[in-house]
């Protein structure tokens, strides 16, 4: 994973600039306050990215189950921050109106859960697989898994992997 370069704000500024052209007043609550949690986490995060990341190795053999829950809201840098939450934007404004401030929190919530449960088992199946141990040392961070598996409803989740 690379570090994240704090010189350029380009996607925090794109992100500012989609967020005012729709509107504070018509972005629903749920959507604005996780979009705002992953703005927060990005300026501020909870732990350096290697320790919020999600992988096999981390996980599951040394036990680090609070990766699951911290993944999804970190991301790599300002771009990568920017293409998932503007992704989510377009997708949590729909359907947050029409499922409700509640359930959409809700889903959100297992679907960033089931996306990191996801990944692991990929993971570890294709270190089976394959024999390849760096497949278990794979780290991924973001929001990308849920907002795509929210978008389609499909089962299969997808991680932003870097």
């Amino acid at each position: 994973m690379r570090g994240r370069d704090r010189r350029s704000h380009l996607g925090l500024l794109l992100l500012a600039s989609q967020v005012f052209q729709v509107g504070l007043d018509r972005i629903p609550p749920v959507t604005l306050a996780v979009m705002a949690l992953n703005v927060y986490l990005y300026l501020f995060p909870a732990a350096p990215l290697m320790k919020t990341c999600i992988s096999v190795h981390q996980a599951y053999r040394y036990k680090d189950w609070r990766r699951l829950l911290l993944s999804p809201v970190h991301h790599a840098d300002d771009l990568h921050l920017y293409f998932n939450m503007v992704s989510f934007l377009w997708k949590g404004v729909r359907l947050e109106r029409r499922l409700g401030g509640a359930w959409f929190l809700y889903l959100l919530s297992v679907f960033s859960l089931l996306t990191g449960c996801v990944y692991l088992v990929l993971e570890g199946l294709l270190t089976e697989l394959t024999q390849d141990p760096s497949h278990s040392a794979a780290c991924a961070v973001g929001f990308s898994g849920t907002v795509f598996n929210k978008a389609t409803g499909s089962p299969l989740l997808t991680s932003a992997k870097k």
